[in-house]
């Protein structure tokens, strides 16, 4: 790495970790009342949008934002997609779940749209997708490094020693999986939030398990999507190498 990639690269960490970190410290100090489940929504996540944008904006130019983030095209195919792979949990979830007796909707919208597209948008299409695709890093401490974060994230939904860990792993996993369609997807970032969206709609919207961790048959039909949505994404780069390959797998030499 020269000077110039050291100095961007800590500026992207450090910009994602205000826009992580920075409402949590600074409610330590301040309280900040908002009676709107909507607007407490929007806050929350406005910390993770303003500074992000405006660093990659000036870094990478503010006529960019969008097709560096991943998000500037390939809306539908995302959504296709991610319908028909997480289309085997929609249905084992509303078979063997309920409706929670307590859903409130703004309750679900966060849980599914809110929390799937935001998530993606600051772990992979910033953290990850800044790294990898503008800095050179290589795809395994890109993503790596993005999703230990992102697990640690979760760790809250244990209650045990060996469940804490359980999520934390699944949600790292989950992590890497994420990356690698962003960008075996040519850079379409609206995979990952799709997906991420509709499986979090499957648990969220059916009763099958108070965390990420899930049960046997939970796991069972996540492991069916996941099989699923890689074989179509390997179908779907039939006639060409894999964008994530041995070549920039440490470094990524190919960044642009």
């Amino acid at each position: 790495m020269n000077k110039k990639t050291i100095i961007y690269s800590a500026i992207v960490i450090l910009t994602f970790l205000i826009a992580f970190y920075g409402r949590r410290i600074l409610s330590d100090y301040y309280t900040i009342f908002i009676f709107s489940d909507y607007l407490r929504i929007s806050y929350s996540y406005l910390w993770w949008i303003l500074p992000t944008a405006l660093i990659t904006g000036l870094l990478f130019g503010f006529n960019k934002i969008l097709e560096n983030i991943g998000i500037q095209k390939g809306f539908t195919i995302g959504l296709v997609f991610s319908i028909i792979a997480v289309l085997p949990m929609l249905i084992s979830s509303a078979l063997i779940g309920q409706i929670g007796a307590d859903l409130k909707m703004s309750g679900l919208i966060h849980q599914t749209f809110f929390a799937g597209f935001m998530e993606e948008y600051l772990f992979r299409g910033f953290l990850f997708g800044i790294l990898f695709r503008k800095l050179g890093w290589g795809f395994i401490p890109a993503s790596i490094f993005g999703a230990l974060i992102f697990g640690l994230g979760h760790i809250y939904q244990g209650s045990t020693f060996l469940e804490t860990t359980g999520v934390f792993f699944v949600t790292s996993l989950g992590a890497i999986w994420f990356a690698w369609l962003y960008i075996e997807w040519n850079n379409n970032l609206w995979v990952p939030i799709f997906l991420h969206i509709l499986m979090n709609l499957s648990w969220g919207l059916f009763e099958v398990s108070s965390n990420a961790l899930g049960g046997f048959y939970t796991n069972l039909f996540r492991i069916i999507t996941i099989i699923l949505a890689i074989i179509i994404t390997i179908k779907y780069n039939k006639n060409n190498e894999l964008r994530i390959n041995k070549k920039n797998l440490i470094v990524n030499t190919n960044n642009r």
